[in-house]
């Protein structure tokens, strides 16, 4: 039987976790019904917020039998603050679901099974280098938004951020900048630099630029333009990459940004191409690239179109969340290329994305993920693919 809206209130068994992290239980009418904040194994009680033909949503109201994996929260906001989605499981246990949700995800929809494969990790709090900042017009404090919500929650400190950014939200002189939205950034070496829209150029040049060491090399980069925000990991994510990304006449990198991982496999390369439509992201590649590599301010799936990879390339694309676009798979599944490497953030669209990469010969040869954002349910993965 359909379950109206106005029944605001319903009990229900939690199966299993989901790909973003809400439990899973079954109406009697057959729907699925997604509950925030539950964990498998646990009866609880929902208030229905979201009422469709095949599925439902809901928040948690009480839990009536605990599951053994719930753990009390570390921050006080949580639950308010729309940062962390995972505080209230452990987080080995949030480990197992992560893998769970990625198996599920390829089994279903990229109709593949994954063999075992590693979440690398580092620690659960204390991790975050990146993070954006709102000013809460009331208090004057810093402030994150409010869980699935556009209000803004004030803050004095949070559990996850790195040391250098705590000391940023906690000096007041920063309280003093006069932008309602910043985006700070961290580089773990002393310097925390900022951005905000209608910053000057000699502002940003002064307060937004900042520069990353790993592997004996400097990075350039700003507080403006995409950068992984937990370096703690990010070592060992370079060295996982690199060894899959075999030498060769040329490379590839699509979605390049500030030119990061270009930098540090072109020396294996004769010739290196990136891609990049952002042009902020253009000049600091420019520092970041030696004289072999070619940056290209460009939409990368425009730019595969008109340029084929030919068989000796080796590719890297990491697109945002969204995926691939048809249109760029189609350019690589024709072309001869034999190795590429996917790195993505959302496991959804790269199981979709994998089952028309495998259909066309190039195959799955490993897969490895990183756990960049403990109390939360994102993941980031690559697969390195060959062509048979």
């Amino acid at each position: 039987m359909f379950v109206p809206f106005r029944e605001v209130s319903l009990k229900l068994q939690i199966e299993k976790l989901v790909q973003g992290g809400d439990g899973l239980a079954r109406l009697q009418d057959g729907r699925v019904c997604f509950v925030k904040g539950a964990l498998p194994g646990e009866t609880v009680r929902v208030s229905i917020t979201e009422n469709r033909k095949d599925f439902c949503r809901a928040e948690l109201v009480e839990v009536l039998e605990k599951s053994l994996q719930r753990i009390t929260p570390n921050c006080p906001l949580y639950g308010v603050c729309g940062g962390c989605s995972m505080q209230h499981i452990s987080f080995e246990a949030q480990l197992e679901h992560l893998k769970n949700s990625v198996q599920e995800s390829f089994t279903r929809i990229g109709k593949t099974t994954l063999k075992d494969f590693p979440i690398h990790h580092t620690e659960a709090w204390h991790y975050r280098n990146r993070a954006r900042f709102f000013k809460h017009s009331e208090s004057g404090n810093f402030a994150f938004k409010a869980k699935a919500s556009n209000g803004l929650v004030p803050i004095e400190s949070c559990p996850i951020l790195s040391t250098g950014l705590q000391e940023f939200i906690q000096d007041n002189t920063h309280k003093k900048i006069k932008a309602k939205e910043l985006r700070v950034f961290d580089n773990a070496c002393g310097k925390v630099s900022y951005y905000y829209k209608g910053m000057s150029s000699k502002e940003q040049e002064k307060h937004s630029n900042n520069l990353v060491y790993l592997h004996g090399k400097t990075i350039s980069m700003d507080a403006s333009v995409f950068f992984q925000s937990n370096l703690s990991i990010l070592e060992l994510f370079i060295d996982r990459i690199r060894h899959f990304a075999a030498s060769g006449d040329y490379l590839i990198d699509l979605y390049s940004g500030v030119g990061f991982f270009s930098s540090f496999l072109e020396d294996s390369f004769s010739k290196v191409i990136t891609v990049e439509r952002d042009p902020r992201c253009l000049r600091h590649a420019k520092y970041n690239l030696g004289p072999k590599a070619i940056s290209v301010t460009d939409n990368a799936e425009e730019w595969l179109l008109k340029n084929a990879p030919i068989e000796n390339s080796f590719l890297i694309v990491d697109p945002p969340r969204g995926g691939l676009s048809p249109a760029l798979i189609q350019s690589i599944t024709k072309s001869k290329l034999k190795k590429m490497l996917y790195v993505s953030c959302n496991p959804v669209s790269l199981a979709r994305d994998s089952l028309l990469l495998q259909q066309s010969g190039l195959h799955i040869h490993s897969a490895e993920s990183f756990a960049f954002y403990p109390q939360t349910a994102h993941l980031e993965m690559f697969l390195y693919l060959e062509r048979d």
